[in-house]
């Protein structure tokens, strides 16, 4: 046998060894913490304290925690999509609800979609906005730029997925072209990119009106759908080793406030990991195709599921609790405003009638014309 080859099989082996003999170590240490710092052999003397000194960053806590995902393109300082994620460690259960980039916020007294808020403040702006609309803690952040996203799919081999319906759309203010064909295919990053921007075609039809109505809504549930399926398929154990690859790409492009022992803490779950216990929630609320297009959160229904399913201790930012009053007074006596003619496509004189034959409700899915929540007052 080759010598070279030799080692590299020595070295498979060793990694192999030195993976489970840590695994184990970890789960080990986090299920018996307390017998072991108080077993007789660290009993006495300043060896506790030691132990503990060595032990402790790596004892997992158990408490429930909130992460705020936002993606986006980092240099235009856009943010294409905002999440907030729960993750209890005691259960393995994963929460995670999409916010509208068109939700209504206020940010110093002016009204504004949410998606205004990362762009004139970054990330703390960002998640103060959240977390007073919301009532809720974030302690974690993370901002994913499309570069990254694309190297992280490539690096997990891409996602098989299922695309609904031939997609095309071009802008080139943003450099953004979406070409994908209708069928099973594996979506490698550029491609996977392309299906969770994609909102709107160069051109309405009827099949295409099945999936998607122009708002950012659909564009959400596509997100979730996305991202259901490539942890399905990727948060297995046949993907640990590319673990180390996915942490460095993770700490170079991605900007987050999680340090490299929480986030090698959290792989550890990766073997208890059920998709079943991953669950996607809409944000309660009403969208308006009225400009300018705003999605009105409902903050009393979303409060309660926060409450419920997104408990969290800590929080990075430090939210207002006269905005957080401010929210509940405000929407509970907010009236839609009433369609102009102009906002609907109609002439003087011409019917009450809007939009398609398809979808008559929705100005925005017209043959010529397509408008609506791209747009920020």
């Amino acid at each position: 046998m080759e010598s070279r080859k030799f080692y590299f099989i020595l070295t498979i082996v060793a990694a192999v060894v030195l993976f489970v003999f840590g695994s184990g170590m970890l789960y080990y240490i986090n299920t018996n913490f307390d017998t072991i710092i108080s077993s007789d052999v660290f009993a006495s003397g300043d060896h506790e304290y030691d132990l503990a000194t060595i032990i402790n960053p790596l004892v997992q806590k158990k408490e429930p925690f909130n992460i705020l995902l936002l993606g986006g393109d980092k240099v235009g300082h856009l943010t294409d999509t905002m999440m907030l994620a729960n993750f209890d460690p005691e259960t393995c259960k994963v929460n995670i609800m999409s916010i509208p980039r068109d939700t209504r916020v206020y940010i110093n007294n002016k009204e504004r979609k949410i998606n205004y808020a990362f762009p004139a403040g970054g990330i703390e702006l960002a998640a103060k906005t959240v977390s007073e609309l919301l009532d809720v803690n974030i302690k974690y952040y993370a901002f994913v730029d499309t570069s990254a996203f694309r190297k992280i799919i490539d690096l997990l081999d891409g996602v098989d997925y299922y695309v609904p319906v031939d997609m095309d759309y071009d802008d080139p203010v943003q450099n953004l072209h979406i070409h994908l064909k209708k069928g099973q295919q594996r979506l490698d990053g550029a491609k996977a990119e392309q299906y969770v921007r994609f909102r709107k075609p160069n051109k309405w039809n009827k099949e295409i009106r099945k999936y998607y109505d122009g708002s950012d809504l659909k564009r959400n549930e596509a997100q979730q759908q996305f991202l259901k399926e490539l942890m399905r398929q990727k948060l297995t154990i046949q993907y640990l080793p590319k673990l180390t690859s996915v942490i460095n790409t993770m700490f170079e492009h991605v900007e987050t406030n999680l340090t490299l022992t929480e986030t090698v803490k959290m792989t550890s779950y990766v073997t208890k990991f059920k998709i079943e216990n991953v669950s996607f929630i809409q944000m309660p609320g009403t969208t308006y195709d009225v400009s300018p297009y705003y999605y009105i959160c409902d903050v009393e229904a979303t409060r309660q599921i926060m409450a419920e399913s997104f408990r969290c201790s800590d929080s990075f930012v430090k939210a207002d609790p006269e905005i957080k009053a401010f929210y509940l007074k405000k929407e509970a006596r907010y009236q839609p405003p009433k369609p102009k003619p102009a906002e609907t496509g109609q002439k003087a004189g011409e019917s009450g009638k809007t939009g398609s034959a398809d979808n008559p409700s929705n100005p925005s899915n017209s043959e010529t014309s397509i408008t609506g929540s791209d747009q920020d007052p």
